[in-house]
């Protein structure tokens, strides 16, 4: 089984209970007006994306946990669509909980899997969107030097308002682990 470690993460395989749990977690209990409600997912839904995750994984996508060094459960992060021929994928991660929200655990995550998805995959390029609202994810990408290469005008509706979708892009040659990035000099596996 895969195991990736950051910092303060550790990525690895997701099983069932953490996709239900992840399931869970990502459903607040009251609206968030700049994050969409799907109110009343089953547990059988939870069951659903791992088994479509398992028939992806390593195919066309490679899917991990994010966890803390502990083993608490805090997201998700992929690297999805990956063109083998092309050598480029792109990019997802989310922090389930709040709580758990700028505490520096996505950016690890995410200059972890790009590490290894540009070291171990060969990948040449990266690729992610966010809305324009997710200053958090703009933070993160702009600190991994993703380059925003575009914005799809009102592309995605949220609760009642129409927002622009931001398109990064990140070439290997361009992805630095800096010493600001990993204090420590970790970054590694």
């Amino acid at each position: 089984m895969i195991e990736l470690r950051g910092e303060k993460i550790v990525l690895h395989t997701l099983e069932r209970a953490h996709c239900r749990e992840l399931w869970d977690a990502y459903e607040p209990t009251a609206p968030v007006p700049t994050e969409p409600l799907n109110p009343g997912l089953s547990a059988e839904g939870a069951d659903k994306w791992f088994e479509e995750m398992q028939a992806k994984q390593g195919k066309e996508h490679i899917y991990l946990g994010i966890f803390t060094p502990e083993g608490r459960l805090l997201g998700d992060i992929q690297l999805a669509n990956i063109d083998w021929r092309h050598r480029t994928a792109s990019l997802g991660v989310g922090i389930a909980r709040t709580a758990d929200r700028g505490q520096g655990y996505g950016l690890d995550a995410t200059l972890t899997l790009l590490r290894y998805g540009f070291a171990y995959l060969d990948l040449y390029r990266v690729s992610a969107t966010t809305a324009e609202y997710n200053f958090a994810m703009q933070k993160i990408l702009e600190k991994c030097h993703f380059v925003q290469e575009g914005r799809e005008r009102q592309a995605i509706y949220c609760n009642g308002h129409r927002w622009d979708r931001l398109l990064y892009g990140l070439l290997r040659d361009e992805f630095k682990i800096t010493d600001e990035n990993f204090p420590n000099g970790a970054g590694g596996f």
